[in-house]
Parts: C-alpha cells; sequence; structure tokens
C-alpha cells in the first residue's frame, strides 16, 4: 500500500457496521472474582465471554444465554455508552480473527494488551543460528472527534520482535552475541530493520508500518466480535496534521 507524504500513526480506525446489541448482565457483586463463572464456562464448552466494568459483569457470545441459569438478565446495549466493553470486544475479535490465520495470542503485562506471533513465520540469520520472528503488540483505544463530537475507536499496532535458537530456546541479544557473536547480532538487528548496512536506520518507523503493519491491518481487516456484530479496521492508519489549533487529526 502506499502512503502519501506526511505523518502517520500507527493507529487504524475501527467502524462497527452497527450501533447497538443484546448482551447479559448482572450485578458485579454475585460474582467478585470471575475465575470460577469464567472454569464453569469452559467446563460447559461455551461459547461465552465475560466481563466486569465497574459493578456490572457483561456477558456475551453465542452461547450467552446459557448465563440466565447464572442469574445473568438480557439487555439491549448501545456500544458507543460503554466504550471500554466495546474495546474489549474489538481486541477479542481481532484474537479470534488472528488464530484463524496461525497467530497465538499473548497477554501482555499490561490489561488490554496482547502481542501476536506466528511461530511458523521466521527469519533465519545466514549461520542458521538464530530465528527472528515478527509479531504484532495490539491494543484498542477509544477517543472522542471534538470536531464531529462523536466516539471513535482505533487500533493501536506495534512491531514486536522474539528471538530463538535452533531447538526453540528464546535469546536475547547478549546471549547472541555471546553465543554467535557479534556479526549474528548484527544481522538480527538488520533483519529487525534497526540497523542497514551503512549504520543505523532513521526511516525504521515508517519502513516498518508500510512493510509489517500495514499488510497485517490488511489481512484482518474485516472482524467479527463476540456479539456477532461486524467491523471494519481501515487499512489506512491515521495521519497526523500539523497546522493550526483548528485542523485536526484526520
Amino acid at each position: 500500500m502506499e502512503l502519501s507524504i506526511g505523518y502517520y500513526a500507527n493507529i487504524f480506525p475501527v467502524e462497527l457496521l452497527e450501533d447497538s446489541t443484546e448482551v447479559m448482565v448482572i450485578k458485579r457483586s454475585n460474582y467478585p472474582d470471575l475465575r470460577p463463572l469464567r472454569d464453569e464456562i469452559e467446563k460447559n464448552n461455551k461459547k461465552v465471554y465475560v466481563y466486569a466494568i465497574e459493578d456490572r459483569i457483561y456477558g456475551y457470545g453465542k452461547d450467552m444465554n446459557w448465563l440466565s441459569f447464572k442469574g445473568f438478565t438480557p439487555l439491549v446495549l448501545n456500544l458507543y455508552n460503554t466504550p471500554r466493553l466495546t474495546g474489549r470486544m474489538i481486541l477479542e475479535g481481532i484474537i479470534y480473527k488472528t488464530k484463524q490465520k496461525g497467530f497465538v495470542p499473548l497477554r501482555a503485562k499490561e490489561k488490554g494488551r496482547y502481542r501476536l506471533f506466528n511461530w511458523n513465520q521466521f527469519k533465519q540469520t545466514s549461520d542458521g543460528k538464530v530465528n527472528v520472528f515478527t509479531g504484532y503488540d495490539i491494543r484498542v483505544i477509544f477517543f472522542e472527534n471534538y470536531v464531529e463530537k462523536k466516539l471513535n475507536f482505533g487500533v493501536v499496532v506495534d512491531v514486536s520482535y522474539t528471538t530463538k535458537d535452533s531447538t526453540n530456546r528464546r535469546l536475547n541479544p547478549q546471549e547472541i552475541t555471546m553465543r554467535f557473536g557479534n556479526n549474528t547480532l548484527k544481522e538480527v538487528r538488520q533483519i529487525q530493520k534497526d540497523l542497514i548496512p551503512t549504520g543505523i536506520n532513521r526511516e525504521v518507523a515508517r519502513q516498518k508500518l508500510i512493510e509489517d503493519i500495514i499488510p497485517f491491518v490488511q489481512g484482518i481487516n474485516q472482524i467479527k466480535l463476540p456479539c456477532g456484530i461486524e467491523a471494519i479496521i481501515r487499512k489506512e492508519p491515521y495521519r497526523i496534521i500539523l497546522g493550526d489549533s483548528d485542523e485536526s487529526i484526520r
């Protein structure tokens, strides 16, 4: 995909194709700890998600009516009135889509953030000693467009790397240098686009956006939220407009 000259954020707009959906709801006090309920859902092989926000627990998914046996009641919900819940469902929709493409989601320390890796896809250093895996760090954000007075959702995508040896053991830069030498580490950094043959890659951010992030987003641009609503992730990231105070992010 060609981008016109300018500054871009690695944030991609998400468009919901419907505004409202039906979910199940119950007071948080009924289930202060969600783990037993999630264990029971898994034990019964039900396609149900439960997520707590403040004093409520929301249930959604193909088999959500099963929750009526657990005291939940139905509720028609406007997705723009509960952005935290909607953002969570967008994230779950992305994870489901990427799993179908061979990615494995790894929960990050920060809540609401995941790293995605396809362990069958990697680049290898010329000496065959190190495998470099390109992954994607994803999270969903929401914000108000002050011009349109409308809530917007976006998915933030960063490139993430991990390195392993031929026995599938993870490596850090120090281990690569100690075991295989500086030249191998240099090649790893070139694969990661931090270096070019002449030195530091000063276009690394734009290169990763064009060569890695945008193709990844193009592959998952149509997703379905667990509640059944479809969403579109736009293939072009937000462009940053520099100018007077009355100009906004497009």
